[in-house]
């Protein structure tokens, strides 16, 4: 055979496919798929429509001369699919980014559909059906590829649902049955599900890729020309300091300006306000401030008007230079990176994990403060995506204790620009100063461990978890009251603002530089995305404290943050134990006990003796199987009766007259008499037989078989 019979003879159609449910699966399945890739982003609206108009249309004239192609609409088609390809490359080749897979997604996304919807016009075998249907998962997996949410789960379980029904649809084609096999089914399913979880809780920890480009969009952005350059979300308003009347009661967002007032109570929702995915859980600060003033804290150095205000201009990727009071990369330090997915209109703020490098962002320019606040030129509304690079300078307990001894001689350390700028306080309490040196007093400095930073640190962490009562429902302060003083010697009571604060106060009572940072923490982990869920209540405030060698480091007693992404097993069996410990047992339990007995109950009632004889034959039996002679499977009732003679002579007569009335009224239709029926039911339910070994009155070979193979009148039927 030739080559060019071979393909003939490959390409040759199959016979024609005539189940409609097989066909409407499958085109059904390859229609969600396209809404699917619509919903992503990587379809447009109008493209999405005409391939499922396409599709639709297609398989029902392919089903209509399923016997009879029309063989021009081949080379029509081959023409189409070849230019539908040439159309991919040239777009790839002149928009696509080296490196860069989100740039060649939606390219992709529509070559896939196109070529589908094409393929709907020649779908006239079983082969060509199945292969629409295989086509649709390729468009689900780019679907996939960049959700960063659960949006994508309502059209995955009806794609799936699709699938299984064009799977079974095929099936009963090939094997012209007409039934649903639910048993093989439901075992199946629970099988793949079984292992598709485990092979997530199976998997590692995500790691995020450092040498791809990495992802940046605007949605929604305008240029923000206000004095500060600072919004609290909305372009037209600065940033302002907090209220206790504004809508969140935290002017905006928690810290998120130009003041932050620790007096006032905050009240933040469960609202998502961003998707983050990062090289390792981290602080994602926003920004800090300097100066305490008894009530509040402020920036110093104002976004506009600081004396140390940076204007980065390069455009996307923005290098970030170090701030005087920034401490270099660590050598042989692990790089972080962390891309933010806005999910509501936020401030202008950069948020980033120290120390920052690069800033992937659709902005004409940055401004970066004294302190390495970062600000962006224009508004960052929904859907904005930005990236960061940091170079990770988080230090361990024993190298921070380390980095308080004094360097050796010839040793390069960054030292504080202006320490002062971190020792301020408004005025001196003499409270506050004999509470922080109480609570380190056992921690004194010595030749070896320095003035020991890092213990006196943790000593304070330590005493504000055993002494506080976490609580946002804070007591008012009255006019000109010290917020750190009403709170360490008065209430108690208060939420991450007040505890960092007050913390940071007694650390530069103490000598030590420290200032008040504000931004996120992780939220939840999603193992499905590989994404951190940040809502509003994630805001957060915390303790930076300056070490010689590491520059700022982050600490804070309110919240944990973990050293790593978890894995998915441990996610899924966190999540699993945490909604097994909150689900009502006892009502389950009354309802699962309640259940139980409602089927056993229905069993018995299905199973009952239909009649005297069936009665009698169920305690006969009961009671030869108690005794150890159980009934085999091709004995008749009488041969069983004799066998219960032989173990007890006595009983002879009385079995021998049960045998023959209860076979008389199942195969002759002769009903005894009630007084009868009433002593032969009797006789069977008070039967007693000694129990003797099955040795001596073993039944036969062939009467040990299953019970369900005896005849009828065996059964008393």
């Amino acid at each position: 055979m030739t080559l060019w019979e071979r393909v003939v003879q490959a390409n040759r159609p199959g016979p024609p496919e005539d189940s409609v449910r097989f066909r409407t699966a499958s085109t059904l399945a390859v229609m969600v798929a396209i809404g699917a890739c619509w919903s992503q982003g990587e379809l447009s609206a109008p493209l999405a429509l005409f391939t499922m108009a396409a599709t639709a249309t297609g398989n029902a004239l392919s089903y209509w001369r399923r016997a009879r192609p029309w063989m021009v609409v081949k080379p029509i088609l081959a023409f189409c699919v070849v230019g539908g390809f040439l159309w991919f490359l040239i777009t790839v080749t002149r928009t696509a980014t080296p490196g860069d897979i989100a740039t060649v997604e939606q390219p992709l996304a529509a070559l896939f559909a196109w070529v589908l919807s094409t393929h709907a016009f020649d779908v006239p075998a079983r082969r060509d059906v199945a292969y629409s249907l295989a086509g649709s998962a390729a468009l689900m997996a780019v679907a996939a590829a960049q959700t960063v949410d659960l949006s994508l789960v309502p059209y995955v379980l009806v794609w799936a649902a699709c699938g299984l029904w064009g799977l079974v649809a095929m099936w009963q084609s090939m094997s012209g049955a007409r039934g649903v096999p639910w048993g093989s089914l439901a075992a199946s399913s629970l099988v793949v599900a079984f292992l598709a979880v485990a092979f997530v809780a199976l998997l590692p920890a995500p790691q995020v890729s450092t040498t791809l480009i990495f992802p940046s969009s605007s949605a929604g952005d305008t240029p923000v020309n206000t004095p500060s350059n600072l919004t609290d979300g909305r372009s037209s308003l600065p940033a302002h300091a907090a209220a206790p009347d504004g809508p969140t009661r935290v002017g905006g967002y928690l810290g998120f300006a130009k003041s932050l007032d620790t007096a006032v109570r905050g009240n933040l929702g469960n609202q998502v306000v961003m998707r983050v995915r990062a090289s390792r859980p981290s602080f994602w600060i926003g920004q800090t401030y300097d100066t305490w003033n008894g009530q509040s804290w402020v920036e110093t150095s104002d976004p506009a008007n600081g004396p140390n205000l940076r204007r980065l201009t390069s455009g996307s990727p923005f290098t970030i230079p170090l701030t005087p009071d920034q401490q270099a990369p660590l050598a042989g330090g692990t790089t972080d990176v962390q891309t933010f997915y806005l999910a509501e209109s936020g401030p202008n703020l950069v948020f980033h994990a120290d120390n920052i490098e690069r800033v992937y962002l659709q902005s004409q320019r940055l401004f970066l403060t004294g302190d390495g606040t970062i600000v962006s030129s224009t508004s960052m509304g929904a859907g904005t995506v930005y990236t960061v690079v940091s170079a990770d300078n988080v230090a361990t307990p024993a190298q921070l204790r380390a980095a308080t001894v004094p360097p050796a001689a010839g040793a390069k350390q960054a030292a504080l620009a202006d320490p002062a700028r971190y020792l301020q306080l408004p005025h001196p309490d003499p409270r506050v100063t004999a509470l922080a040196r109480a609570i380190t007093a056992g921690i004194t400095p010595n030749a070896t461990s320095g003035p020991r930073t890092y213990d006196k640190i943790a000593a304070i962490e330590a005493w504000m978890s055993s002494h506080i009562h976490y609580s946002t429902d804070i007591p008012p302060l009255r006019p000109g009251q010290d917020a750190v003083d009403s709170f360490l010697f008065g209430s108690r009571i208060g939420y991450c603002e007040q505890i960092s604060t007050a913390t940071t106060v007694m650390l530069r009572s103490l000598g030590i530089p420290a200032r008040e940072a504000v931004g996120y923490v992780p939220g939840s982990y999603n193992p499905i995305t590989d994404l951190y869920k940040v809502e509003a209540k994630d805001a957060h405030a915390w303790v930076q404290v300056w070490f010689p060698g590491y520059g700022w480091q982050s600490f804070d007693p309110t919240a944990d943050v973990p050293l790593a992404n978890p894995s998915p097993g441990s996610v899924i069996a966190h999540s699993t134990a945490t909604f097994l410990g909150h689900l009502p047992w006892v009502p389950i339990g009354l309802v699962v006990v309640a259940a139980a007995i409602a089927v056993d109950l229905r069993r018995r009632y299905r199973n009952r003796p239909r009649n005297w004889a069936e009665r009698v034959v169920r305690d006969l039996e009961r009671a030869g199987r108690r005794a150890g002679h159980a009934r085999g499977g091709n004995e008749t009732l009488t041969r069983y009766c004799d066998r219960l003679s032989r173990a007890a002579p006595d009983l002879a007569p009385a079995l021998r007259a049960t045998a023959a009335a209860v076979e008389a009224s199942a195969y002759g239709g002769v009903e005894p008499d009630p007084s009868t029926v009433a002593a032969l039911t009797a006789f069977g339910r008070k039967l007693r037989l000694p129990r003797r070994a099955p040795a001596a009155d073993q039944p036969p070979a062939d009467a040990i078989a299953s019970a369900n193979d005896a005849p009828a009148a065996s059964s008393g039927r």
